[in-house]
């Protein structure tokens, strides 16, 4: 069986893409497994606004990794980084503050259902 919205190989018992999330719901009819996909259902990926918000706080970048954009916390760790170093430490706290609006408004956006890019900011 394979997804049908990202083609992704699927166990016969899956509930659940494993790639993207998509229900699946399986039929049996005349002894083959068919899979249909359910594009209203989706797991709940339940992140704290406010943890993200402590985790950033902690560490640049912390908060984005949790909330599920991964490449973007470490990028955003390394311009912190960066920007520290090229402008002796006047602009880390900007980006500090972007950061942790960022990481705020992201998880809670996750935390609520809705799609979130790799990407996106605010």
């Amino acid at each position: 069986m394979t997804c049908h919205k990202c083609g992704n190989q699927l166990f016969v018992n899956d509930q659940f893409c494993s790639r993207c999330g998509e229900r699946v719901k399986s039929n049996i009819s005349d002894n083959q497994s068919q899979s249909t996909v359910i594009n209203d259902e989706q797991p709940k990926r339940s992140k704290s606004a406010i943890l993200a918000l402590i985790l950033s706080a902690l560490v640049v970048g912390l908060g984005q990794l949790y909330a599920g954009q991964g490449l973007k916390g470490i990028v955003l760790f390394g311009v912190w980084i960066l920007a520290s170093i090229v402008t002796v430490g006047m602009a880390t706290f900007v980006i500090w503050v972007i950061n942790l609006i960022d990481a705020y408004r992201i998880a809670k956006k996750v935390d609520q259902g809705k799609h979130v890019d790799e990407w996106e900011f605010f």
